[in-house]
């Protein structure tokens, strides 16, 4: 990485790929933990049930 930095420590304005780079974690960061956050109870719940809904491997071999 010395290289790397050597050569780009010379470039002027280099630091607004260094920020948007950040911007742009941070609200796809942000996005994904509200989409989280607001995930109703009950879809939560069909998410868990789900596991075990059809987990008979007999059933599974007949089709």
């Amino acid at each position: 990485m010395g290289f790397v930095s050597d050569v780009l420590s010379n470039e002027n304005g280099i630091q607004w790929y260094y920020i948007i780079g950040l911007l742009i974690f941070l609200i796809l960061f942000i996005i994904m933990v509200y989409r989280v956050v607001k995930i109703p109870k009950s879809k939560l719940t069909d998410y868990k049930e789900s596991i075990f809904k059809n987990d008979n491997p007999a059933e599974k071999n007949k089709h």
